[in-house]
């Protein structure tokens, strides 16, 4: 009988599936043995209507476990062992799988001590799923777990390369592929699904082609999910060629190799191809869920589509899917981005259930639209209704109390920040950072930066930015070189603080100096508004003319900010009357709407005595129906 028992379990290590069907049948082909030798079970009778109520106790608590419900899952083990029924290693693999569902460290510790107890610590399917659980939370233990076992099958090795990819151990993880090869275990599947995503994280493509490349060896290239791997692997290494070539030779896509490509697509920048692949999708009859929506919704906003984006709201609201704050969510952060703050603000008021990421987008989009007080009210609204901020919602806070001018409620929010406990976060001293240069404290800054023990870019970013704007151009040049010096890489928004410190300061060797090193030193194509600095730093010291000539050399077309500098050079300059009437007549093309522009250009032909062309430009404006905007403070009084 004992040979019995060896054969089936040597069967059994070699299924790749295993599934309770098998493990019930191992599992009561030991029991049956086990049982025999025990001298209280002297009827087979009684032991048949135990082994009975065993299978029955581990059906009930494996279905709770299957239908997501752990803590019912557990309540009822413990009653089954109350009433002294000895639970087989099935029942423990269910157990530990609800412990893993829960989360608790001390249940985790508790499930293993039971497994100890009862002998199961040399069962190579419990110490498998015992690692799965202590791989969430314990690595260390996991990796103990795995040494400790002698003999080890590829679901064992399978799960310790997926624990260590889950958990950033990338070297590890192919540490362990490579070395479960020595030991002469061939890799399946499994493996390979597992493996993939520690190349998709590190960004090595190289590696990830050599995977690819024995999954075909190996015949697994078939499998549906190792081809999902390898697309999202492709898509995370930028090699969007590849990554359609294996999209398309999925013969049975399911609804993982959509959401692959489409998140492929957007992470590679071609949001048109991601709205493509969607339509595709839908051609094909399948059913959404809640992730592709939200993949859907980000393409949208990538490509700048506002018309898909309402055609996904209409869709959602035809699927029924507008319950899933999630989804809601996603598209008020839609609406935020298109500049549709009023429709935001109405499907933020329709959402029966909000959360802190529904309170905190809609903030955010309040405060970046130019409404700080709805971006208050609605901070109010959010602690009235018990939820907590998170670091995101205190950015926004800072960024309106800094639209506002409002020093007082910027320095109660950075006491809400410390209260928070989120004083460490860079995201947050940054936006602090931002927000005391803009009210002219940059000693207050200033100490912000020097505090913070690990300077990202943004940090250092918000500095230079903050002495540019109060006219510290040799400490925003210095502060820059320091943050070279620390081995940062910068990037083109530095670069527009940069130039624009240097700008003010009326630094112009300096400025043309990083302009052109940008490109040339850091492979950064300048962009608009790197364009607008050079232009300013040429208007602010009169020379316009050089100014225009600039202009007329730029590779991309010139915008409002580049006309308004030359525009702002000529008023200090005096005398550039025709290059002014240019800039302003460009600028009346670029904003038909906006007033200021034909009272300077009328203001202007007056002071040269064209008295024609003046008149001419104020009936304009009165057919136009366009009136000049009063002004108003921003302070709001009620805070």
């Amino acid at each position: 009988m004992y040979h019995s028992i060896r054969n089936a379990h040597q069967l059994y290590v070699k299924i790749p599936q295993r599934n309770l069907s098998v493990r019930n049948s191992i599992c009561s082909l030991h029991y049956s043995t086990l049982w025999k030798n025990h001298s209280y079970f002297q009827d087979s009778k009684e032991l048949i209507g135990e082994d009975e109520i065993i299978i029955s106790w581990t059906s009930k608590v494996s279905s709770l476990v299957r239908r997501n419900k752990p803590k019912e899952a557990i309540g009822l083990f413990k009653t089954m062992l109350v009433n002294e029924h000895r639970p087989n290693y099935v029942t423990v693999l269910s157990i530990i799988r609800a412990v893993g569902q829960m989360g608790s460290e001390r249940m985790r510790q508790e499930i293993h001590g039971l497994v100890i107890k009862m002998g199961f610590e040399a069962e190579m399917t419990v110490v498998t799923a015992l690692l799965g659980v202590y791989s969430t939370g314990d690595m260390e233990i996991a990796r103990k777990l795995f040494d400790r076992m002698p003999n080890k099958d590829v679901v064992l090795w399978s799960s310790m390369v997926s624990a260590c990819a889950k958990n950033g151990w990338y070297i590890e993880a192919f540490e362990f592929f490579r070395e479960m090869q020595l030991y002469g275990i061939e890799p399946n599947h499994v493996t390979t699904v597992s493996i993939l995503p520690a190349c998709a994280d590190l960004s090595a493509l190289q590696l990830g082609k050599q995977i690819h490349g024995f999954s075909i060896k190996k015949l697994f290239y078939s499998h549906t999910n190792v081809q999902n791997s390898l697309v999202d692997m492709y898509g995370k290494c930028s090699n969007f060629e590849s990554l359609v070539r294996v999209f398309d030779r999925i013969q049975s896509k399911d609804l993982i190799s959509w959401r692959s490509m489409i998140r492929g697509c957007i992470e590679n920048e071609c949001p048109e191809k991601a709205l493509h692949i969607f339509s595709e999708m839908r051609y094909c009859f399948f059913e959404l869920d809640e992730n592709i929506i939200q993949e859907a919704i980000g393409a949208s906003i990538q490509a700048d589509e506002l018309n898909f984006g309402l055609g996904f709201h209409c869709l959602i609201l035809k699927s029924g899917y507008l319950a899933f704050v999630s989804i809601a969510t996603a598209l008020l952060q839609m609406y935020a981005k298109f500049g549709e703050v009023g429709s935001a603000s109405n499907l933020f008021n329709q959402l029966f259930m909000k959360d802190f990421i529904a309170y905190s987008a809609m903030i955010s989009a309040y405060a970046q639209s130019g409404y700080p007080s709805n971006a208050f009210d609605t901070f109010k609204q959010m602690r009235s209704a018990n939820k907590k901020p998170n670091e995101i919602t205190f950015v926004s806070l800072l960024q309106a109390s800094s639209t506002m001018a409002a020093q007082e409620i910027g320095e109660s929010i950075h006491a809400h920040v410390t209260k928070a406990g989120y004083s460490s976060n860079t995201f947050l001293t940054s936006a602090l950072i931002d927000l005391y240069c803009k009210f002219g404290r940059i000693r207050q800054g200033n100490e912000l930066f020097n505090e913070t023990p690990t300077k990202d870019l943004v940090c250092w970013s918000s500095m230079i930015n903050g002495y540019g704007l109060n006219g510290c151009g040799k400490e925003a040049l210095e502060t820059f070189s320091n943050m070279l010096d620390c081995g940062i890489k910068p990037n083109d928004v530095v670069f527009i603080s940069v130039l624009s410190a240097c700008s003010h300061s009326g630094f112009r060797y300096e400025g043309w100096s990083w302009f052109y090193a940008m490109e040339d030193r850091f492979g950064i194509n300048p962009k608009l508004a790197h364009y607008a600095c050079m232009v300013d730093l040429l208007s602010r010291r009169g020379n316009i003319e050089e100014a225009l000539e600039f202009v007329k050399k730029m590779p991309i077309e010139p915008d409002e900010r580049i006309w308004g500098a030359i525009l702002a050079g000529c008023r200090k300059a005096r005398g550039s009357f025709e290059i002014a009437e240019i800039a302003a007549r460009r600028l009346i093309d670029l904003d038909p709407e906006n007033t200021s522009y034909y009272v300077f250009l009328s203001n202007l032909y007056a002071e040269e005595g064209k008295w024609e062309d003046a008149e001419r430009l104020r009936v304009l404006v009165q057919k136009k129906g366009l009136k000049k905007e009063i002004g108003y403070s921003m302070i709001d009084s009620s805070l």
